[in-house]
């Protein structure tokens, strides 16, 4: 976490998350990194525009970014040793923040959410285009930090996977609490093997099939542990049989994760375009704090639409 330099803290929603902020806080005044508190106020639809006359939404806006102006310094008036800008702007969620990521270089996106569905659409958009990483900080009482890391040891995947768990290792390192690593594995053709009436298998040579993969996935995993220089961090190690989606959503309820960290990848000649969609998947479905990242050649460039 120690990259980090030029940070964007983005709250959606109404709910204040002072714990949140204080982290984020932390982590700029460890780093020496500048720390933006950037809100945005919704704008009138073209619909209401026609309906209104122009004064009636200046003295809305101006209204709504005073407030949010005055929320955001309450913040920042708690924090210690640390330089904060404030910034507000009217418009859209998630084209302010990417045209803030792009214009000032920020390196890191941290938002809130009220977990409502446009909360949701905001934040899907911003896994899928943003292209510095984005922490989605959810309300815990959780007195003891779990961070999970999901990972898939493609030899096409390597910095992702190495940003992975650098990320994963450096956040317990510095706030303390369990370290998780789980890869999610499957044999291809197992269902075509046990159904198919043009391929004969054995049960004992599909069982022969499923340990060997097993145990590949498992020996890929270690080496990409020891290639990233953090084998000697407190993992705790789940390989385990099944979708990514479904395994990761399952280890964070059994073992009561609070922060997942896990990669987006973009899909080659289409800049933005996310290869399958596990990390929103697994944003339907849980309800702790996630970090997404892309790979380092990721391009967001192309429509901002999402």
């Amino acid at each position: 976490m120690d990259r980090f330099r030029n940070i964007l803290f983005c709250p959606l929603g109404d709910h204040d998350n002072a714990q949140a902020v204080r982290r984020i806080a932390e982590l700029a005044r460890d780093n020496k990194a500048s720390l933006t508190l950037f809100g945005v106020t919704p704008e009138p639809s073209r619909l209401q525009r026609l309906l209104h006359r122009g004064e009636f939404f200046d003295e809305v806006q101006e209204a709504d970014r005073l407030a949010m102006d005055k929320r955001l310094r309450r913040w920042a008036d708690r924090q210690e040793d640390v330089d904060i800008d404030i910034a507000v702007e009217t418009g859209n969620e998630f084209l302010s923040v990417m045209d803030r990521v792009m214009t000032q270089g920020h390196d890191l996106v941290v938002v809130t959410s009220d977990e409502d569905q446009h909360d949701h659409a905001t934040i899907k958009r911003l896994f899928r285009k943003c292209p510095c990483p984005v922490w989605v900080i959810r309300p815990s009482r959780a007195r003891i930090l779990r961070v999970l890391a999901a990972i898939n040891p493609d030899p096409e995947e390597i910095e992702l996977n190495r940003e992975i768990l650098h990320l994963a290792s450096t956040m317990v390192a510095r706030f303390g609490g369990e370290l998780h690593l789980v890869h999610a594995w499957e044999l291809y053709g197992e269902e075509t093997m046990r159904t198919s009436a043009f391929i004969h298998t054995s049960s004992e040579e599909l069982a022969k099939l499923l340990a060997e993969e097993e145990t590949r996935h498992g020996e890929a995993l270690n080496e990409l542990i020891a290639a990233a220089g953090v084998e000697d961090a407190p993992w705790k190690l789940h390989l385990q049989k099944g979708p990514a989606d479904q395994v990761v959503c399952d280890l964070i309820a059994k073992s009561r994760i609070n922060l997942l960290v896990m990669g987006t990848i973009a899909r080659t000649g289409l800049p933005g375009v996310i290869i399958g969609n596990t990390a929103e998947k697994v944003l339907d479905d849980v309800h702790c704090s996630v970090v997404a990242i892309k790979p380092p050649e990721f391009d967001a460039a192309g429509p901002h639409d999402g």
